[in-house]
């Protein structure tokens, strides 16, 4: 009889990966691991039972995870969770699949509904071919959308909607500038703000400037042709996803009385004080699941799509990382579960 171990590196590949499920026949499912905190060698495939559902909780067949920078930042450096002490850990905060089973005290759903739920406040992450979520942060998945597709919306929608709609309440007629516009959040944020009636102004480089006017754009600032301080003033909200000195040199495109709000860092609160701006950053506590429903019904209004970048097998979770850690992708990488 064939025999293996418990755990091998991705850097083996999917070949290998499939042979074992393939020659074990054992019951469990598959999942990527990470043992402890490091680079994408400490992630792992290996097969384990499958969770169950407790109460309050969905059990979900997972068709697709979406992969975001907050995936491998945890992986890395523990980024607020020191994963070495939680090990063995699941990356992954966006399925998309069908509800398995149910927890008690959950109703609403039932064994086949197609959903898409969020899994920041799960116990572990999406990377699996099952998942446990939390009843109140499972949505129906949009209609007419590939599960891989709304696999990609849970996280980059829901900061959206908690900072941009929530937070920094853009209103209709108002001058927003995107930073890092074709990337996941923000290619979701132009959407969004095109939706709530604003003219947005977006940067990124020139080879996604047709895709971002493709989702509403009414400008495209391309980055690294042209600071955008010298483009753009006075503007009515920044949305920054980029961070870092582009956060910094923002504050100065922002009018007095506007708002800067950032994703990606936390604002110098003394800078923004003499600027005049209200800044926000930092985490925001609202609940998931509301804010996922609202952008599910953006998607099922046809107001917001969401472009899939590449898909790779759940046995390449970690060169789909690597990828997204690169920034240069257009939209969202997603990991193919099923088989």
């Amino acid at each position: 009889m064939l025999r293996f171990p418990g755990r091998f590196p991705l850097a083996l590949g999917t070949l290998i990966v499939s042979a074992v499920v393939a020659a074990s026949g054992a019951e469990g499912m598959l999942a990527v691991r990470a043992h402890a905190t490091g680079g994408p060698e400490v992630l792992q495939v290996e097969r384990i039972a499958i969770p169950q559902a407790a109460a309050g909780q969905v059990r979900i067949k997972v068709a697709a995870a979406g992969v975001n920078p907050v995936d491998w930042k945890i992986r890395e450096k523990g980024f607020g969770r020191v994963i070495s002490s939680e090990a063995p850990w699941i990356p992954g905060f966006d399925v998309a699949g069908t509800v398995d089973s149910v927890g008690e005290g959950v109703s609403g759903w039932r064994a086949g509904d197609t959903v898409v739920a969020s899994l920041q406040n799960a116990p572990q992450g999406g990377y699996a071919e099952y998942a446990i979520a939390p009843a109140e942060d499972v949505v129906r998945a949009p209609a007419g959308w590939s599960l891989e597709a709304a696999a990609g919306l849970p996280t980059v929608g829901t900061t959206v909607w908690r900072y941009l709609v929530q937070a920094g309440g853009i209103r209709k007629g108002e001058r927003l500038l995107v930073q890092g516009g074709a990337g996941g959040v923000g290619s979701v944020a132009v959407q969004v703000a095109k939706a709530h009636g604003a003219r947005v102004i977006a940067t990124a480089s020139a080879r996604n400037a047709d895709y971002l006017r493709s989702i509403g754009a009414d400008e495209v600032i391309d980055y690294q042709a042209a600071r955008f301080e010298d483009r753009v003033s006075g503007v009515d909200i920044v949305f920054d996803t980029v961070g870092g000195e582009t956060l910094a040199r923002s504050l100065a495109v922002v009018r007095p009385g506007g708002r800067l709000v950032t994703v990606a860092g936390r604002p110098d609160s003394a800078a923004c004080e003499a600027a005049r701006v209200l800044c926000i950053g930092g985490p925001r506590p609202e609940p998931l699941g509301p804010a996922l429903r609202e952008i599910v019904a953006l998607a099922e209004a046809g107001k917001l799509a969401l472009n899939i970048d590449r898909v790779f097998p759940l046995e390449e979770a970690a060169q789909a990382q690597e990828l997204n850690r690169a920034g240069r992708t257009r939209g969202k990488i997603v990991l193919r579960t099923s088989r």
